[in-house]
């Protein structure tokens, strides 16, 4: 078996572009979102599934459906959106009570 060695003519221009330490950082602190938002967006995310699935049924309901899969995808979008809703709300109950039992 032939091994083949490294030389050092490595073509480093696709290091060179990494971006520095301090426009990472800033992209970071721009990306930290407060509770407001998320959960915000969350049920944004949760309201346009459910509309997509209404419009959905209603497509079919007057016949004009012609991939019936794409109501089912979207029907599990739905429902995946709604339980991770859900799942997000009893988590953060979970630590808003245990902050609160904190003791200062």
């Amino acid at each position: 078996m032939f091994i083949i060695p490294i030389n050092s003519n490595i073509n480093t221009s696709s290091i060179n572009c990494l971006s520095s330490k301090s426009e990472i950082s800033d992209a970071m602190s721009g990306a930290r979102l407060g509770f407001k938002e998320i959960f915000h967006d969350i049920i944004e995310n949760v309201e346009k599934t459910e509309a997509a699935t209404k419009m959905d049924a209603y497509k079919l309901s007057i016949g004009n459906m012609d991939e019936m899969h794409t109501m089912i995808i979207n029907a599990a979008k739905a429902e995946v959106a709604l339980q991770t809703m859900v799942q997000l709300r009893n988590k953060f109950l979970d630590a808003y009570s245990e902050i609160m039992r904190t003791n200062l």
